[in-house]
């Protein structure tokens, strides 16, 4: 029930936010040991193209919940969805763009965005326009 329940929650936040499904291939040579929690309970960084006025990596948070699996096992992968902490810094993804998943040095993973899908609703729960 508790996975049913995450599910529900995550499907809320697409509803209001839209949604961004990719592949992920974890790093074969990553420090990770452990599985990636597969119910959209990790929320690492990525990168996701931004930088900062100086150059740098302007990193984005989003959430991950790996489609079809309890956990993605250290180099694997799978298919994903993301639940970005601030949308808007990912609303210039279309599939086929890659982008680094980050826990620590080095890269944790790779990404290819598969689907991307506007909001179904606005803020106030308003269904919009041809949805």
């Amino acid at each position: 029930m508790r996975r049913s329940t995450a599910w529900c929650h995550w499907r809320a936040y697409e509803t209001r936010n839209g949604v961004i499904r990719a592949e992920l291939s974890l790093a074969e040579d990553s420090p990770r040991r452990m599985p990636v929690p597969g119910a959209g309970v990790l929320r690492p960084v990525w990168d996701v193209g931004h930088r900062t006025s100086t150059g740098d990596t302007a990193f984005a948070i989003a959430s991950l919940w790996v489609e079809g699996r309890d956990a993605l096992e250290p180099g694997g992968h799978a298919t994903i969805r993301l639940a970005p902490l601030t949308p808007s810094l990912w609303a210039h993804l279309r599939p086929g763009h890659r982008f680094t998943m980050h826990e620590r040095r080095p890269v944790a993973g790779t990404a290819t965005v598969l689907e991307v899908r506007p909001a179904a609703v606005d803020c106030t729960g308003k269904h919009l326009a041809g949805e």
